[in-house]
């Protein structure tokens, strides 16, 4: 009896060691998860209302409100000519902005230019 009881002492820490295993396999998984939640990417269309070179912001009036988006390099830029340097001069055009949220920031991924919209100058 003393061998079946070590016996299968020795088999449930086995299930417990691969279930332990198991369990550790999936934490790397895990974390990247919640970081990626709070980086899901939305979206805002409107007016381009300004274009600040120097601090790499973008102002865009929604139907509710003004919100700005900053940009960098990573940024797409369609519609414009010159990537995000051509933003400048399409003040007052339609714009749709791709974002994440870092923070209190929105970072955007995509910024599409709609024909139409010109300088009001």
């Amino acid at each position: 009896m003393h061998a079946t009881h070590r016996t299968l002492v020795m088999l449930a820490a086995l299930v417990f060691l691969a279930a332990a295993a198991a369990q550790a396999q999936d934490k790397p998984a895990s974390p990247p998860s919640a970081p990626g939640a709070a980086q899901a990417s939305t979206s805002a269309s409107g007016e381009l209302t300004d274009v600040d070179a120097k601090g790499a912001t973008i102002t865009v009036k929604t139907a509710t409100e003004d919100m700005k988006f900053r940009y960098d390099d990573q940024t797409k830029v369609t519609g414009a000519q010159k990537g995000v340097a051509g933003l400048a001069t399409m003040k007052g055009a339609q714009v749709t902005v791709n974002y994440k949220k870092e923070g209190s920031n929105n970072i955007a991924t995509s910024i599409d230019v709609r024909a139409g919209g010109a300088d009001k100058k």
